[in-house]
C-alpha cells in the first residue's frame, strides 16, 4: 500500500477510538466511495484530443469547412474549428465533438465593469461531459457574430434546438 493510504487509515482508526466507535464505518465507506469513483471514471468514454492539424488530417482527411477564430493564430488548432460533415465530427480547440450534439451557438460579450469587452462564442451541446464550449474570439463583436453565423449555418441548427 502507498504510504499516504496507510497514514490515512491509521488517522481514521485513531480518530475512531478517540471520539466514537461509529467512525470506524469510515473505514468501509471511504474505500467503497473510492472504488465507485474509479469505476465511473472507467465507464466514461475517453476524450479524443489532437495536438495539431496534421493529426486531424491523418485521421479524417481534409476538412469540409474551417472556421478561423483568430487570424493571427490560424495555423494553430486551438484557433480553428474543423468540420467533417460526412463523419458527423467537428474538432473544436483540439477536441473532437459530434456535430449532431450541438444545440445552439451564440456570441457573448464577456466584459465585466472592470475589463474591456472581450467577446466569446458559446456553443451549447447535448454532451453531458462538455455541456458548453466557450471560445474566445477577441475584441470585435462583429467577428464574434460572424463566427457564430458560420457555425450556425454549417451545422444547420433548427431555431428551437430540437431535432
Amino acid at each position: 500500500m502507498k504510504r499516504n493510504t496507510i497514514l490515512a487509515v491509521i488517522a481514521i482508526l485513531l480518530l475512531a477510538f478517540y471520539y466514537n466507535i461509529w467512525l470506524l464505518l469510515l473505514l468501509i465507506v471511504i474505500p467503497v466511495g473510492y472504488f465507485v469513483n474509479k469505476y465511473m471514471e472507467k465507464k466514461e468514454p475517453p476524450k479524443v484530443t489532437f495536438a495539431n492539424t496534421e493529426e486531424v488530417k491523418l485521421k479524417y482527411g481534409e476538412p469540409d469547412d474551417v472556421v478561423v477564430l483568430d487570424a493571427s493564430r490560424a495555423n494553430e488548432l486551438s484557433a480553428l474549428i474543423l468540420f467533417y460533415t460526412a463523419q458527423d465530427v467537428m474538432v473544436v480547440a483540439g477536441e473532437e465533438q459530434k456535430i449532431s450534439d450541438m444545440i445552439s451557438v451564440m456570441p457573448k460579450n464577456m466584459a465585466t465593469p472592470y475589463t474591456v469587452d472581450e467577446y466569446a462564442v458559446i456553443i451549447t451541446t447535448k454532451n453531458p461531459q462538455r455541456p458548453s464550449i466557450h471560445l474566445r474570439v477577441g475584441y470585435d463583436g462583429g467577428l464574434a457574430r460572424e463566427i457564430s453565423a458560420q457555425i450556425y449555418a454549417h451545422c444547420e441548427l433548427s431555431g428551437d434546438g430540437s431535432e
